[in-house]
């Protein structure tokens, strides 16, 4: 399942991805702020993580919003933005 966070929904959203063994959390908006702490694929927007000047951990691969769009066709989809 893909899990698409931001960060005021985040809490409720990361604790529901922990229990998915098939998650993959994408951190988008104010989301690229967080540094989750998944046993799980973690992405970030590119884009959004460039407007906000953050420096990603090396575990959050940075994706762009082209490739947001294929897993959202690819995969079963729970938004907590």
């Amino acid at each position: 399942m893909l899990y698409l966070i931001d960060k005021p929904m985040a809490e409720i959203g990361l604790r529901t991805a922990a229990d998915d063994p098939d998650a993959h959390v994408v951190l988008i908006q104010d989301g690229v702020y967080l540094t989750p702490d998944l046993d799980a694929q973690v992405s970030a927007v590119a884009r959004d993580v460039d407007v906000r000047g953050v420096d990603l951990p090396p575990e959050i691969e940075p994706i762009s919003y082209d490739r947001v769009v294929e897993l959202l066709v690819e995969r079963e989809v729970k938004s907590f933005v």
